[in-house]
């Protein structure tokens, strides 16, 4: 870490750090809702149709906040903008736990789904400008499997405190940790304010940002992956459960179990498919994981054997959460670090317009053939699709 603008014991406070920023605002700002919708309606009082406009407006702020990210990263540096957002994010956690009013609430989980936007697509610069090459493949990675460390800690808040404090004591309990996350990240980030890193220095040289030289064959190709990615990995989880305990009678508690093995194996996936990609390359590790994604995919279509849906939820879940790392990775050796957060704004935007029409398709398919089976075959080839792109993609010098 010779290079880095931090020392080494403050890049790994650091990398875990922007792991609890994203821990906090996916895992409590955009799935703490699902766990305690039941306890808000009866105290508070709304239907589920409520409910529906509520997660579908967390999502068209997700896309707005996005876009607008991507543009005022021109002018901001990425530090500032994950850090106001976590703190925004923190503020809105704690007005949760106070909120008597639904419209006030679903307005502050809207604010949540568009913050999960705004924190995360500038860590791909925070990580370019505070780790050395070699380092942030693994970093990124790491950074990727916070959500279901979030959702790790929800599952604990929920057990603990539901019964103890009720509902408005978990959201609270959320909030306090983000403001703490945000405490430690503004004594790390302020730093990167100063000179650059060297090896930063050495990309800048290399890639001049005139307008339009950091666009490429290989940008836009990242680009199209990142929507395939959203059109295939997101429906995936979307129609898992209803398939298999509506359509092939798996049992409630065995469809826990399955999902309880795609968290525990997410919380270790990012960093160790990181770690492999700082030695081999991230095409190399994204070819491993769009593999990976779709055997998983083909293995859910072609059989209905309890014991298959485990190993395709390994194998999904070795893929799932790395891969969202190594696209901003990717991009982050490619593209000029002033135009970073630029580059994956765009390719987050994209990620959610493709959840959107996988998520789509994928429910009209169901209405149309009367199974969720062609959903996993086509998930399954499209996943395939994406390994054949990856040769488009041209190798780094930075690490490969």
């Amino acid at each position: 870490m010779a290079h880095s603008p931090v020392r080494a014991m403050d890049s790994a406070i650091l990398a875990v750090v922007l792991t609890g920023f994203v821990a906090s605002t996916y895992g409590f700002g955009v799935y703490l809702f699902a766990n305690l919708v039941v306890d808000m309606r009866r105290d508070i009082g709304f239907d589920y149709t409520t409910v529906g406009i509520i997660t579908g407006g967390a999502q068209i702020g997700f896309l707005v906040f996005s876009s607008v990210t991507s543009y005022i990263s021109r002018f901001f540096e990425g530090w500032k903008i994950s850090l106001v957002s976590t703190v925004i994010t923190t503020l809105a956690l704690l007005g949760l736990s106070v909120s008597n009013d639904i419209w006030l609430s679903g307005g502050l989980l809207i604010l949540l789904g568009g913050c999960s936007a705004s924190v995360y697509i500038p860590l791909a610069e925070i990580v370019t400008k505070g780790f050395s090459p070699g380092n942030r493949s693994r970093v990124m990675g790491l950074i990727s499997s916070g959500t279901s460390y979030g959702v790790f800690i929800n599952g604990l808040l929920v057990s603990f405190l539901t019964l103890h404090g009720g509902w408005r004591s978990i959201w609270l309990t959320a909030g306090l940790i983000s403001l703490a996350l945000c405490f430690i990240a503004f004594f790390l980030l302020r730093n990167m304010g100063g000179e650059p890193s060297v090896d930063v220095q050495k990309q800048s040289a290399a890639q001049p940002v005139a307008e339009g030289s950091w666009l490429s064959k290989s940008l836009y190709s990242i680009w199209a992956i990142a929507f395939l990615n959203g059109v295939t990995l997101l429906p995936f989880q979307t129609y898992l459960a209803p398939y298999l305990r509506d359509e092939l009678g798996v049992s409630v508690a065995t469809t826990g179990f399955i999902w309880t093995t795609i968290g525990a194996v997410g919380m270790a996936s990012g960093f160790l498919v990181g770690w492999i990609a700082d030695k081999v390359g991230v095409r190399t590790a994204l070819l491993m994981c769009f593999f990976s994604a779709g055997l998983a995919s083909l293995l859910v279509f072609a059989f209905s054997d309890v014991a298959v849906f485990y190993v395709s939820a390994f194998l999904f879940a070795l893929a799932f959460y790395p891969i969202f790392g190594l696209v901003p990775s990717y991009i982050g050796q490619i593209v000029p670090v002033s135009r970073l957060t630029q580059a994956f704004g765009i390719a987050n935007v994209l990620i959610g317009l493709g959840g959107v029409c996988g998520n789509f398709l994928g429910g009209l398919s169901k209405d149309m053939t009367g199974s969720f089976s062609s959903v996993y075959i086509a998930v399954s080839l499209l996943l395939f699709l994406q390994f054949a792109m990856v040769f488009i993609l041209r190798k780094s010098k930075a690490s490969e």
